[in-house]
């Protein structure tokens, strides 16, 4: 039995992302925000985030080699994001990972909660970590993943390394606010170059798989 066949009978509040969006803005009306840690800061975080994914929603442009990719592959393929409100990685990045899933009908995406549902994260923790937005793809068909992706785009990620190594007195808000800047500045391309390499490579596999049938 694969893995994704173990897990999905366990799968706790899965949600389509217009449902999460509409918990996350219930949330910032009743002033709370997901998970056990009901702090203000957090529940500031809910608030902040509910506007940046407002802000991706609008801005969004899909790049024109994924949208290729997609309309010649036609990928059948179940999509399974971790999340929680607070998370500002998580609102940069989920209303990008719907928007791309809603250009191919054979994508669902499904969005769940961290804190709801451990046995899914510790499936792809990062460096021992529970980070945060984490994507698994895996077929339908087999039950076999295909990949994972997150919690951050690579280059976002590298240009994040390099201020830390250039500013090692940096403190936290500092760090927050030069990260949503490159968010900012990126709209989402980095995700998507992120992307577009690994649905090439797993198409690649599935191709490789069926020639040699």
């Amino acid at each position: 039995m694969s893995l994704y066949n173990i897990l999905a009978p366990a799968m706790r509040n899965p949600r389509s992302y217009q449902a999460y969006h509409s918990v996350v803005a219930e949330l910032v009306r009743q002033q709370k925000t997901s998970g056990p840690e009901q702090s203000e800061e957090r529940i500031a975080y809910t608030k902040l985030n509910l506007q940046r994914m407002k802000r991706v929603e609008k801005q969004f442009v899909l790049l024109p080699e994924l949208e290729m990719l997609l309309q010649e592959n036609k990928p059948e393929w179940e999509w399974v994001v971790l999340s929680e409100s607070w998370c500002g990685d998580g609102a940069q990045q989920i209303p990008a990972i719907a928007a791309i899933a809603a250009q191919a009908p054979g994508i669902s995406l499904r969005v769940l909660l961290r804190d709801e549902n451990p046995n899914w994260m510790d499936t792809c923790l990062t460096n021992g970590s529970r980070a945060i937005p984490k994507l698994i793809c895996t077929s339908p068909v087999t039950g076999e993943r295909m990949f994972t992706w997150g919690p951050r785009p690579a280059a976002i990620q590298e240009q994040l390394n390099n201020f830390k190594a250039a500013n090692p007195r940096a403190e936290a808000a500092e760090v927050a606010l030069y990260l949503h800047s490159l968010y900012a500045q990126d709209r989402s391309q980095a995700l998507q170059q992120d992307l577009l390499v690994l649905m090439r490579r797993a198409l690649q596999v599935k191709e490789n798989e069926a020639l040699a049938h």
